[in-house]
């Protein structure tokens, strides 16, 4: 195995199993963040469940990377989920506090 921070190979550690549950959980929380974004008064838990879903998926993805997990999907799941879902959490808050098409309202 690759270690990427001394340029060298690691000693084999035998019949590790893969360490998904960061993936994993950077998918539940992105899916969770989701569910909250549309239920009123529920969006301010968004950005929050969303920023978590983001670093578990960058770290999910990284241990992905180096061979220590085996769901690259999932966790990229979880990484652009929580993204997309920050991107419509600020569009919304946009359009909340925007005054209207004239200015009127």
């Amino acid at each position: 195995m690759y270690d990427p921070f001394t340029d060298s190979t690691r000693p084999d550690q035998g019949d590790l199993p893969p360490m998904n549950g960061v993936g994993t959980a950077s998918l539940v929380v992105a899916l969770a963040a989701i569910a909250f974004l549309w239920v009123p008064m529920l969006y301010l838990f968004t950005w929050p469940l969303s920023v978590i879903a983001m670093v578990l998926g960058a770290v999910g993805l990284n241990r992905a990377r180096t061979g220590l997990a085996t769901n690259r999907s999932t966790a990229a799941g979880g990484f652009f989920g929580g993204l997309g879902v920050l991107i419509v959490l600020v569009l919304v808050v946009a359009i909340m506090l925007s005054r209207g098409p004239l200015g009127v309202f």
